[in-house]
């Protein structure tokens, strides 16, 4: 079953208020119901967990498919690689 949301509709302005700003006022609130009802996200360059660990609290990421919001508390320690090798030592006492 359906719910039929009414529109709230702004009555027009008294000659004390600018009519101008109550009517883009009006218009701004319509906007507002239109997208509430119909929400479009689209947030462009989002990152990755892999930059989690140079993001700042609070910014978005996304991860396995969901969008995070980095926390004080996480901790991205990111990925490290190294390289040895073992060769011959000589020590000389004289």
């Amino acid at each position: 079953m359906s719910k039929k949301i009414i529109r709230a509709i702004i009555p027009i302005a008294p000659t004390q208020y600018d009519s101008a700003y109550v009517n883009q006022l009006a218009r701004s609130l319509d906007n507002f119901i239109d997208e509430a009802r119909n929400p479009i996200v689209n947030i462009p360059n989002m990152p990755t967990v892999g930059a989690a660990n140079i993001l700042e609290v609070g910014d978005l990421y996304e991860s396995n498919g969901f969008v995070k919001i980095k926390r004080a508390s996480d901790v991205f320690s990111g990925s490290s690689q190294a390289a040895t090798a073992v060769g011959t030592v000589t020590v000389v006492i004289t």
